[in-house]
């Protein structure tokens, strides 16, 4: 459970930390510049909003604006905590999970907080290939990453 829950942290925080820098293009003296500004949350709402649907939207993405950057900070953050986790079927809830979260801050920072079940049952089947290509993305590095650290118990 412990290697599980810290592969969910690790995912997230890898694919929010290269999202930020490739997929919304931040560099490190305008994260300076957010952090010493006054309206520091309607920025990080903005921000976050174009990030999260980045994350969400990896095949309309690539495939529209021929930018690959939410691919590689799914992959990257599926293999790493691949690595964590040890374990294909934890790196499945892993991957499962953190798809959730990406799409629930997608749905919160994009659609805005009156989001309502039949709202998130609407954009679910709208973002459907893109929600498999995002949890394939997640997991199938992770799985990669957890049979090479594999431990025979």
């Amino acid at each position: 459970m412990f290697r599980t829950i810290i592969a969910i942290l690790i995912a997230l925080c890898a694919a929010i930390i290269i999202g930020a820098f490739q997929i919304v293009g931040l560099s490190l003296t305008e994260i300076q510049l957010i952090a010493e500004s006054g309206d520091i949350i309607l920025t990080l709402q903005v921000y976050g909003a174009a990030l999260f649907q980045g994350l969400m939207r990896p095949y309309t993405v690539a495939r529209d604006e021929m930018t690959y950057a939410p691919l590689v900070a799914l992959g990257v953050a599926g293999f790493i905590s691949g690595l964590i986790t040890k374990d294909w079927k934890r790196m499945v809830v892993v991957s499962l999970i953190c798809v959730g979260l990406f799409f629930a801050g997608f749905a919160i920072l994009v659609q805005g907080v009156e989001y309502t079940f039949e709202a998130i049952s609407a954009s679910a089947i709208d973002l459907g290939i893109d929600l498999g290509v995002a949890i394939a993305l997640l997991g199938v590095p992770g799985i990669i990453g957890a049979s090479l650290t594999k431990e025979e118990y």
